[in-house]
């Protein structure tokens, strides 16, 4: 199908019947910019117009899609050759619509997994590169942020030994393995926290409220009060490798 020569023959049959571009184009009620358009051969006209553009122009759609006046033979031999480039024109565009869906599936599921993967860092479930323990904790140091007492922490145990990250601030060398030791040493604390402020069980989706409210308990024994401080300031520390 040869949009330039049917353009032509768009325009050769206008001028035939002595329709000017504004005037054809408020017949099918279309612009005069699209009736230009399909006589310069870069769109064809919609499906939708083409029955009643045939009529205004006194041709067949064969003659139409041919882009010249036909003979009975000639038409003939036309309709099959537009019935192949109609099967070929749908076979294109259902290839290219395949092409288009799959590039969309996959643009969507790229964003999902760097969108997801950003969310559940933000939420403490997995942690970003960048905040994991890098370097040796010394206050002295200039990239160093903070003041932390990590001898304080590893005098407590060993789990909670601290470095920095590549930004200076404090993180636990192994989070994971300091948030174990904490609900099993400070588990009174923990639950102090959760029975005085109707929490959830301590996880790494709400251990911000933990850390908020663990200075404010006003309940329970001394022991448990100090625990529940611990808890407070255990999780300054632990936020750093998710924030």
């Amino acid at each position: 199908m040869n949009q330039e020569k049917i353009g032509k023959f768009i325009a050769l049959r206008r001028k035939e019947k002595n329709f000017t571009q504004e005037q054809l184009a408020e017949k099918l009620s279309v612009s005069k910019n699209a009736v230009s358009k399909w006589e310069r051969g870069l769109n064809l006209p919609d499906v939708s117009l083409m029955e009643e553009l045939c009529k205004l122009l006194d041709i067949s759609l064969n003659e139409l899609f041919a882009g010249e006046i036909l003979n009975a033979k000639q038409i003939k031999n036309q309709s099959e050759n537009n019935l192949l480039n109609i099967l070929k024109s749908n076979n294109q565009k259902y290839k290219k619509y395949q092409i288009i869906l799959f590039s969309i599936i996959t643009i969507s599921i790229i964003i999902t997994i760097i969108l997801g993967r950003l969310l559940f860092i933000r939420l403490g479930f997995i942690q970003d590169s960048n905040l994991k323990y890098t370097q040796i904790y010394l206050n002295d140091e200039s990239n160093i942020k903070g003041n932390v007492d990590i001898n304080m922490f590893g005098k407590i145990n060993i789990d909670f030994d601290i470095g920095a990250n590549k930004y200076g601030y404090a993180v636990f060398k192994n989070p994971s393995k300091a948030m174990q030791r904490l609900k099993k040493d400070y588990a009174k604390g923990i639950k102090l926290i959760q029975k005085e402020y109707h929490l959830w069980p301590l996880s790494n989706f709400n251990f911000k409220t933990y850390g908020t409210y663990g200075w404010q308990v006003t309940s329970g024994t001394k022991e448990e009060r100090e625990q529940a401080k611990f808890v407070s300031i255990f999780m300054d520390i632990y936020e750093n490798s998710f924030n």
